[in-house]
């Protein structure tokens, strides 16, 4: 780690709790390295989350979130009130994939876990997993395989048989398997599909700590909001 920082300072920069940086260490969302008892934060990471800023609105639920980013690749959402799909169909017209992603990120629970390098072909391969981030760069067209390492949506039911599966180790930061976990009353929206919707692989890619995985994913959400503004009016 070129430039580490305490959890104190961090969460000073952040303006976040002590706890929260500790727990977003060890779920891989920021990174950082542990000695002991004691997280190590990399700085620029740290930096690089600040300057997103803090952001307007409550997070979405689970459900509204996958529901906005179905809406945001281009699909429906035809479970939801019809009042709920206008409200958030007018809340990406007027804000935008970017300026609501952190409003999103109720959409999974992150964890981090280690498998065996030769096992990452086979636990891709899992109907469980819907591949995102790094996992579905290419089919994205992002320029980006990941070869070592596996990232994708699983349903909450599921966890425990694919650790076991695949003989998944906690990770944290070290972790090449990070698995977001939804809850399996909003499952539905991500089941069954090649790799998850776009917008959701953009966001993801976007949070990556890897600086060409973050580039990629906001071009991509850039890409998506483009698109969005490009089209009549009413779809």
């Amino acid at each position: 780690m070129v430039d580490p920082i305490s959890v104190p300072e961090a969460a000073r920069s952040l303006k976040l709790s002590s706890a929260r940086v500790r727990a977003m260490a060890s779920k891989g969302q920021l990174p950082a390295v542990k000695i002991g008892d004691r997280w190590l934060i990399e700085r620029s990471a740290v930096e690089a989350r600040r300057r997103k800023g803090a952001f307007r609105g409550r997070r979405f639920t689970p459900r509204n979130a996958w529901a906005l980013l179905l809406l945001a690749s281009g699909e429906d959402a035809p479970e939801l009130n019809p009042s709920v799909r206008s409200r958030l169909r007018r809340a990406l017209a007027l804000e935008g994939l970017a300026a609501l992603a952190p409003r999103l990120r109720g959409r999974s629970r992150i964890s981090m876990y280690r498998a065996h390098p030769g096992e990452i072909s086979h636990l891709l391969e899992d109907e469980a997993l819907v591949p995102s981030g790094i996992s579905a760069a290419g089919s994205m067209g992002a320029g980006l395989l990941a070869s070592r390492e596996a990232d994708g949506y699983i349903a909450q039911s599921q966890v425990q048989r694919f650790k076991d599966e695949h003989a998944l180790s906690p990770g944290g930061i070290d972790g090449n398997v990070r698995l977001r976990v939804v809850p399996d009353d909003t499952w539905q929206n991500v089941a069954g599909r090649s790799i998850a919707p776009p917008a959701a692989v953009a966001l993801d890619l976007a949070d990556d700590p890897d600086p060409r995985s973050e580039a990629a994913g906001r071009k991509l959400v850039r890409q998506i909001d483009r698109r969005r503004h490009a089209r009549p009016k009413g779809r």
